[in-house]
């Protein structure tokens, strides 16, 4: 893939520039990222960063790269390499980690490839205007890695044509903060694992009839919740991909999730390794061999998880064969078998992000899915940045000294618990080879799924 600037790429960037200069100014720089931080977490002043995600909404910068094949929604077009461009840009100019980024990179493309046109124009300008925030509702306490095992029911009222829906979601991001929620639930009585299933989308604000609880975590803040619902509605027509078919629109989403994505992230995290060597340089820790030989790695691997990251993206970008001309690309799941005559796996332990697209218990993608064409990708991506990040944050604490333990601030009864960026970094990335797919599940689907090995004992 010719992953070169060119000079339209450069006009871009003159102008994403400009903008930031003229609009990150004034009280939005008080919400400036840090080392440590992330789209989801709850801190600083949330009206504020809502205020923020307004000010790009107006300025036609969320939704960059949307498929406009159906029109536009209020957003910019732009090319792949703009995309990054824009990405580079916001991480130099220190803007914070978005409020919007799950209605965007989530479930705006999954409704551009399974939405229609009416969900299209109802959600997407909003989305774009920053004027509707969303959380994401997959995994629930006994469903994590084996999402198919969800308990969530819908139930269609034939009389009033809505669907009540029951049950509990957990880990679910900025759900406290969010308007609506897109929600996978059992809507077929007496369906089993991934069949059954639909993708509905659901408003927050429903008083007695959805109940949101903060989950506080080490670093004290409370940016995953509890959800529960009980007879929460939502109407028929904002049902996606049709009724049993959530399980495909699902996996569909977890495909865009580690998409571009993936490239914007790596530049938050090379913002985050150059202040940990501005410090290390700063204490003269940088002269320590071993701790000099660990920052070079760091940096090494970050640059192969780049050019990974560019090699996956542009193999998803050619067109994948069709092995048969003649069948429609869109499945019948109640025609086809699994793709490889594979049956349903037994239950595994584990975060709905650990199925891939294309592994043995999805339904092959839509002719609209971005989802990449090596089964393995997103595995292989999430091991590589899960357990780099995490190193990062150690080496981040071992930098600092004894110096690490102190805290910024005399800690007070009013403000106990105070920790500096990173020492965040240090905690919160604690988690990342968890949350998403934990690491051996990552593993196992690699080996079973990628290069088919025998198949772990499930007892």
């Amino acid at each position: 893939m010719d992953f070169a600037f060119g000079p339209e790429d450069e006009r871009f960037r003159t102008e994403a520039r400009d903008w930031l200069a003229e609009h990150f100014t004034g009280p939005f720089t008080a919400l400036e990222q840090e080392p440590g931080g992330h789209p989801g977490e709850a801190r600083g002043d949330m009206t504020a960063r809502r205020a923020w995600e307004r000010e790009l909404g107006t300025g036609g910068w969320i939704g960059l790269g949307w498929d406009r094949t159906d029109g536009a929604y209020g957003n910019r077009a732009a090319t792949l390499t703009q995309q990054v461009v824009w990405a580079e840009e916001y991480a130099r100019a220190g803007a914070p980690g978005r409020l919007g980024h799950i209605g965007e990179n989530l479930l705006a493309p999954t409704l551009l490839a399974h939405g229609d046109l009416a969900q299209r124009a109802r959600f997407l300008p909003p989305i774009a205007r920053a004027e509707e925030l969303w959380c994401q509702g997959y995994s629930e306490p006994d469903a994590g890695s084996d999402l198919a095992g969800l308990r969530t029911r819908a139930v269609r009222d034939p009389g009033e044509g809505t669907y009540r829906i029951t049950g509990q979601k957990i880990w679910t991001s900025l759900a406290h903060e969010a308007d609506w929620c897109f929600v996978l639930a059992r809507t077929e009585e007496g369906s089993q694992r991934h069949h059954g299933l639909s993708f509905l989308l659901v408003p927050m604000d429903q008083p007695g009839r959805i109940e949101v609880r903060p989950i506080r975590q080490l670093t004290g803040t409370a940016e995953f919740n509890e959800v529960f619902f009980d007879g929460a509605v939502a109407r028929a027509e904002h049902l996606v991909g049709g009724a049993g078919h959530g399980w495909r629109v699902a996996m569909s989403l977890l495909a865009v999730e580690r998409g571009v994505s993936t490239l914007v992230q790596q530049i938050g995290f090379a913002q985050e390794l150059s202040r940990v060597v501005r410090l290390a340089l700063e204490t003269g820790a940088a002269e320590e061999p071993v701790l000099r030989d660990r920052l070079i790695r760091q940096w090494a691997e970050l640059k192969a998880m780049r050019w990974n990251a560019l090699r996956t993206l542009g193999a998803a970008q050619k067109p994948a064969p069709n092995p048969n001309p003649a069948r429609n690309s869109a499945p019948n799941p109640a025609r086809d078998p699994a793709p490889n005559g594979a049956r349903d796996p037994a239950p595994r332990k584990g975060a709905a992000h650990d199925l891939p697209p294309g592994s043995a218990n999805s339904q092959a993608p839509g002719p609209r899915d971005p989802g990449p064409q090596d089964p393995g990708a997103p595995s292989v991506a999430k091991l590589l940045w899960g357990g780099w990040h995490q190193r990062l944050g150690e080496l981040a604490v071992q930098v600092r000294g004894a110096a690490a333990a102190l805290g910024p601030a005399r800690w007070t009864a009013g403000r106990p618990y105070e920790l500096d960026a990173f020492q965040r970094l240090f905690l919160f990335s604690r988690a990342d080879t968890i949350y998403g797919g934990s690491d051996e599940i990552q593993r196992t689907i690699v080996a079973e799924r990628v290069l088919h090995l025998p198949k772990e004992s499930r007892r």
